[in-house]
């Protein structure tokens, strides 16, 4: 059970978000400058968006307050996917030190 657990807490997770954050940092490089706020958010996206429950919706506003509440939307959702970002890899941490400990005794 604990190979299995490590499989899916630790290997597969770590992967994919290794692989996520290298496109983001292709994607987010312009001029031989690496801007890491941007990738930063880029990489917390995928696991914010789907996460915010309350989403502003734009009512009675012109084209440019409409552009600029979803805007700010996506930016919570950003925030948000930065902290399960960490929290994911705070997590993968503490299940691999459980493997290695489990594996001394």
């Amino acid at each position: 059970m604990m190979g299995k657990e490590l499989m899916e807490k630790t290997i597969l997770p770590m992967l994919l978000l290794a692989v996520w954050a290298w496109i983001a940092y292709h994607f987010c490089v312009s001029l031989e400058q690496t801007e890491l706020w941007k990738i930063w958010m880029v990489v917390g996206m995928p696991f914010g968006i789907h996460r915010m429950y309350i989403w502003l919706l734009p009512k009675n506003f012109d084209i440019g307050g409409t552009v600029g509440v979803w805007v700010m939307n996506i930016i919570v959702g950003c925030l948000i996917g930065e902290v399960v970002v960490v929290w994911y890899i705070l997590r993968a941490v503490y299940v691999l030190v459980k493997y290695f400990v489990s594996l001394l005794k």
